[in-house]
């Protein structure tokens, strides 16, 4: 219990005192769009879903997440918006490598109790989903 509360106390401390770039993302869902969707987590995914490319929905999910098990549904939009972008074309070493990172992303909900590491979790094979995209797309450059 007491490396729950330290870790919260350590993430709390980072993300407010984090730079002023980071402070500029905030989630743009207003309560017009979570009265209509009919809460918070259903504005956030439809938010998600409407953004027009990977990293658009990564950073909505990245500013709008809910911190808690509610964000396995919006990383599952973004991965299915970001890994079309490489699978396809990834050769085995690449899609090995990515699995690894979604296995370890994995491990975070494995390794501590709550819908919060659930969501770390999520978030964090999100986050692999769209970078994943731009690897492919830097090593592909290079090759031309």
């Amino acid at each position: 219990m007491r490396k729950v509360v330290a870790f919260s106390a350590l993430f709390l401390a980072i993300v407010t005192t984090a730079s002023p770039a980071l402070a500029a993302e905030q989630c743009p869902i207003n309560d017009a769009a979570i009265t209509q969707a009919g809460g918070y987590a259903l504005a956030a995914e439809a938010a998600v879903k409407a953004a027009s490319s990977c990293e658009g929905s990564y950073k909505m999910l990245s500013a709008c997440q809910i911190g808690s098990s509610g964000d396995v549904a919006l990383a599952e939009i973004v991965r299915g918006k970001c890994e079309p972008l490489f699978m396809g074309k990834a050769n085995r070493g690449m899609k090995t490598a990515y699995k690894k990172k979604l296995t370890g992303c994995t491990r975070i909900a494995k390794r501590h109790e709550g819908t919060m590491y659930i969501g770390l979790a999520a978030v964090c094979e999100a986050r692999a989903a769209r970078n994943f995209p731009r690897k492919y797309t830097k090593s592909s450059r290079a090759a031309h």
